[in-house]
């Protein structure tokens, strides 16, 4: 049985809260590679890009898609948020899916917030409709680090984004300050 200790924060994200020297052990490991709950679809590549009014037509036709070196509609690189970064709500009478956690909130670490402050994303395949997604993350980095929002660390994890035949499609670096509320340099919680 495990000793860990979390914290639910009030978005309802569950943290394992630990001491950094615990957490910096994690560094350098990997996620088992999980299937994403949605595949890429049609509607998932026109709703993105109408959110982001992208007019690029490889994401609206079929049949521009057919004379481009790509031979085919594809799916924008945020696509990949439709498919996997969201909690799946779903009635209590069908199967809950198990929640895959990010390293952000499973690594144990003194914080409680997350507060984004860097993403870098590199495409090397296109993701098409009908694909399935796979997601692997490996954490890379711990830094202790004083905002004003909060005294924490800056954790950067790299996820990689295959498809269903193993292909290496997307990657995308960000580094998260993970922080504990209220313990900030200058923070007046009477505001």
């Amino acid at each position: 049985m495990s000793n860990a200790v979390y914290e639910t924060d009030p978005a309802g994200y569950v943290y394992r809260i630990g001491s950094e020297e615990e957490g910096v052990q994690w560094v350098g490991r990997e996620s088992e590679s999980i299937e994403q709950p949605y595949p890429i679809d049609v509607e998932h590549i026109e709703h993105f890009a109408e959110g982001i009014q992208d007019p690029n037509p490889l994401y609206w036709s079929e049949e521009f898609g057919r004379q481009t070196r790509w031979g085919a509609r594809i799916a924008p690189w945020g696509v990949i948020v439709l498919t996997s970064e969201h909690k799946v709500w779903r009635p209590q009478w069908m199967e809950q899916k198990p929640e895959a956690g990010t390293f952000f909130m499973t690594v144990p670490l003194p914080g409680n917030r997350l507060l984004a402050t860097n993403y870098e994303i590199e495409c090397f395949a296109p993701l098409r409709s009908g694909d399935r997604v796979f997601k692997q993350e490996r954490l890379e980095s711990i830094v202790p680090k004083t905002f004003r929002v909060g005294v924490g660390h800056q954790v950067t994890v790299k996820a990689f984004f295959r498809n269903q035949n193993g292909d290496l499609c997307i990657t995308d670096s960000r580094t998260v300050f993970r922080y504990r509320a209220g313990t900030g340099a200058g923070y007046d919680a009477s505001r």
